[in-house]
């Protein structure tokens, strides 16, 4: 009778799931504070509230977040681990602070440290687990301009067409870790690839792993993150640089994978493609800044692949981005 009683206990009372927040952060104290109050507002209107883990991982070796984190556990009732990695990469920040959660969780969330998720954020990625039955989620992240640029320009940001629960198969443009959701059990199989610490392709190569191993990723449609821009990054500058970045890393993730001289010949004409592609573009624009700015940003996508595929990497993330 006892053991009948403790079991329609433990039915009516089901152990909460347990979620851990990763984030890695790097001198942006005030991104961080701004993230840690978003995901205390958090609320749940289709599951029971989970059990939050927050996970900060200092990639500044004299622990400059320390006091912000400090700040929010004096604060708030969620449980905060706070330690500092002191080698130097997002993909060494990254695998620590999974590795302190992977082992005590149900789930691993990451976000970015100039990221605030909305208010039902958590909720969403986990119905849309649920409903979709999904190894590993990525959702929408939208802009929040610090200064408003011109409405041509507008348009290169935030942008997406997916539908939710869309089968995220092979595509890499949505296969990002500033909004994703996944099984902890996940991350006992894959781990972030330390060699990418300066190219910012780690998260690509991680989902190299997702699709060579058959895990299903999806799209949570309703999960949105906003991602705070300066105006450093809202000009014509700043995209061909990431659009040059984007395609020598994807190109490098792929050499990789497989070294073969049929992989380099296949991105390196696939680079050039996109390379001819945007200079034509560009040069029958006919004065519309948005198409010309398309245009070029095409061609520095097919730039980067074709060095890519010839074992250049840029590395981007050699300089710390401080906003």
């Amino acid at each position: 009778m006892r053991v009948v009683e403790n079991e329609i206990k433990t039915l009516n009372n089901p152990q909460p799931t347990k979620v851990a927040i990763c984030v890695i952060t790097c001198f942006r104290p005030d991104g961080l504070k701004r993230l840690l109050n978003g995901v205390a507002k958090q609320k749940f209107t289709k599951n029971p509230a989970p059990d939050i883990k927050l996970v900060i991982v200092d990639n500044d070796a004299e622990g400059s977040a320390r006091g912000v984190c400090d700040e929010f556990v004096a604060h708030h009732k969620i449980q905060l681990v706070y330690e500092i990695e002191k080698q130097r990469g997002i993909p060494f920040a990254r695998n620590h602070s999974v590795d302190i959660a992977k082992n005590d969780v149900d789930f691993i969330a990451i976000m970015d440290d100039d990221e605030v998720p909305a208010e039902n954020w958590l909720d969403e990625l986990m119905a849309a687990q649920q409903e979709f039955s999904a190894d590993i989620l990525t959702g929408p992240v939208r802009p929040h301009f610090v200064e408003q640029p011109a409405d041509w320009l507008e348009s290169f940001f935030g942008a997406d067409n997916l539908s939710n629960g869309q089968n995220l198969h092979h595509n890499y443009e949505y296969a990002y870790t500033s909004n994703l959701f996944a099984k902890a059990e996940l991350f006992q199989h894959i781990r972030f690839d330390e060699q990418f610490r300066s190219n910012g392709a780690d998260d690509t190569h991680l989902f190299m792993q997702v699709y060579q191993k058959g895990y299903k990723a999806i799209w949570a449609d309703k999960a949105l993150v906003t991602e705070w821009l300066p105006t450093s990054r809202t000009n014509y500058k700043w995209l061909w640089q990431r659009a040059y970045r984007r395609g020598n890393g994807f190109a490098f993730c792929e050499l990789v994978q497989n070294r073969s001289i049929g992989t380099r010949i296949q991105r390196f004409a696939k680079g050039t493609f996109r390379l001819v592609q945007g200079i034509l573009t560009a040069a029958i624009s006919f004065g519309r800044k948005a198409v010309f700015v398309k245009g070029i940003q095409t061609s520095f996508l097919g730039a980067g692949m074709i060095t890519g595929s010839l074992g250049s990497e840029y590395q981007e993330y050699r300089t710390i981005h401080r906003v």
